[in-house]
């Protein structure tokens, strides 16, 4: 084990902290776009390379651009690049601070102050983990356990947001590879992942893409605590329970289940593995609100189809039971919408309207959970656009919001603070009204202001008891293992109401329902061999192989 603290002084020098112009939103689509439920564009934040956003819950919007070319592909970093972090505020849906860092990928998370903070509590900070950032590349130059990357090293950054329109640096960790990072929600601890696909792998030292585990409790000064190796592939990203005892490290192959309660914080133990021959590249898992679901989605690289149909297998969100963490089950999966040119496929290498990757996927790719609610979940899909499943039923969902812009590859896509919101890697940061996927959060209650932009007819919902609007739906019984479910008052709006108790013990009593057999067929689809580009190492793409 090695620790290690970066030097802040460094940093101070070399952030680039400069206030670019900030730009006004556009509203409207302003191109052709599929919309299915009641979605209105709200604002609008052009711009290319548009990577992870994440929310304060409330008010802010934190959105990574990452310097990618006009044809998204990724390159070294340069002065007068775009690319950073763009903070926006939802009460004036405008930009009101820039931090001016053009790296790749510029991948961002907020960190929970209740969590992360100095000794006097009065900070916020945001985390944003990179290849190369034109930032950190001199300040990262000496540090021990990173590599060089796109004309820069592989770090995370720690941004001080306190000041919404002043975003700054204060201190730095590297890492082999830091492709994302996840903040620990219940102890200051990040865990910076290599990519899962063992892009972390680091010849000099030996070590195969560990995830990088580093100890936050003082925001300025960072120690590194170890760089721990639990299989080749290494994380893309990484998921935990709601207390914080386990981890769910998604990569090729595989999604591990880890142990991280108590000291194993620091060194993690693997006790459980999720293998699903369905799923070519496990991107993600993401713990539903009351803890007993994961959503894992395959960004299917290599070969997926995009008709729109059910039976559309790769690229598809997949969900299981994780009542038992040690002893996952398949519960759940929603297919990949269909692709606005009617294209039918994606691949690696294709004749996409772009350059042939990313806009030619309709895979599953950024999403998480309405806050409260194991019901609805918001996921984008690159030119699939950014959908919300209402999966009450887990083996019938239903597409309750659907935004695809003809000339859109979503990034991200998310439910934060009453609207969607998606991060394009071609148009930018879209900001949008979605009423019926607000009224599944029951956390959610209209600001006290009542001209807040696309909130005007949202006077708040102090009891929201079955939705009135919604009498029932006979045809959607709901989990036929969850109680309560299936009456006929409405979609529901809370765990409480769903029948889903949010208390742990009362989840992992909640019978079990294996339904590998019912969502996995006996013979699945051919995958052909796919030829991947120049950029991405030439050669084919290995697709993991069925397991015995």
């Amino acid at each position: 084990m090695r620790t290690h603290a970066p030097r802040t002084s460094a940093i101070v020098a070399t952030a680039l902290a400069a206030l670019l112009a900030l730009p006004a939103a556009s509203s409207g689509p302003e191109a052709n776009a599929t919309i299915v439920g009641d979605v209105t564009p709200v604002a609008h934040f052009p711009g290319i390379g548009g990577s992870e956003v994440d929310s304060d819950g409330e008010r802010y919007l934190f959105a990574g651009q990452a310097n990618l070319r006009d044809d998204l592909n990724r390159q070294n970093v340069e002065e007068g690049q775009h690319g950073g972090l763009r903070i926006i505020d939802l009460d004036t849906m405008s930009v009101v601070g820039e931090l001016a860092c053009p790296g790749t990928d510029n991948y961002v998370r907020y960190l929970d102050p209740e969590v992360y903070n100095t000794p006097a509590g009065d900070r916020e900070y945001v985390v944003m983990a990179h290849h190369g950032n034109l930032c950190t590349a001199d300040a990262l130059a000496d540090d021990p356990n990173t590599r060089p990357a796109y004309g820069g090293f592989n770090g995370v950054m720690v941004v001080d947001v306190t000041d919404k329109t002043v975003p700054s640096i204060v201190s730095l960790v590297g890492h082999d590879s830091a492709h994302t990072v996840m903040p620990h929600p219940t102890r200051p601890y990040l865990y910076i992942l290599p990519g899962g696909l063992a892009n972390g792998t680091n010849v000099d030292t030996g070590r195969v893409s560990p995830t990088g585990i580093v100890d936050l409790s003082d925001p300025l000064e960072p120690r590194y605590v170890q760089a721990f190796e639990h299989n080749a592939q290494g994380c893309h990203d990484l998921g935990f329970s709601h207390d914080g005892d386990h981890a769910f490290c998604a990569g090729l192959g595989e999604v591990q289940v880890w142990d991280i309660a108590g000291d194993a914080i620091e060194d993690p133990n693997v006790v459980g593995t999720i293998v699903n021959p369905a799923i070519q590249f496990a991107h993600n898992a993401v713990v539903s609100p009351s803890g007993r679901y994961l959503a894992i989605n395959d960004e299917a690289f290599g070969f997926h189809t995009c008709s729109g149909e059910a039976a559309d297998l790769y690229g598809s969100l997949w969900i299981y039971d994780i009542s038992v963490p040690e002893l996952p089950l398949l519960a759940g999966r929603i297919a990949p919408p269909d692709h606005p040119d009617d294209q039918g496929f994606g691949t690696l290498y294709d004749a996409g309207p772009i350059n042939g990757w990313a806009d030619s996927w309709c895979a599953a790719h950024n999403y998480n959970w309405v806050p409260g609610n194991d019901d609805v979940i918001v996921a984008s899909w690159f030119a699939g656009g950014i959908t919300a499943h209402d999966i009450s039923n887990l083996l019938a969902p239903e597409l309750i919001a659907h935004y695809m812009p003809e000339d859109g590859v979503a990034w991200s896509g998310h439910y934060y603070a009453g609207y969607l919101v998606t991060n394009d890697m071609v148009r930018g940061v879209e900001v949008l009204d979605a009423p019926e996927v607000r009224a599944a959060d029951p956390t959610w209650s209209a600001p006290e202001e009542p001209g807040r932009p696309g909130r005007p007819d949202q006077p708040g919902r102090p009891d929201q008891p079955g939705r009135p609007d919604q009498p029932g739906r006979p045809d959607q019984p709901g989990r036929p293992d969850q109680p309560g479910q299936a009456g006929p008052s409405g979609r529901s709006v809370t765990t409480s109401l769903s029948g889903v108790p949010t208390d742990a013990s009362a989840v992992a009593a909640l019978p079990r329902v294996d339904r590998s057999a019912l969502l996995l067929p006996e013979v699945l689809p051919a995958r052909p061999e796919a030829p991947r580009q120049p950029g991405f190492g030439g050669g084919f793409c290995v697709l993991p192989g069925r397991p015995a």
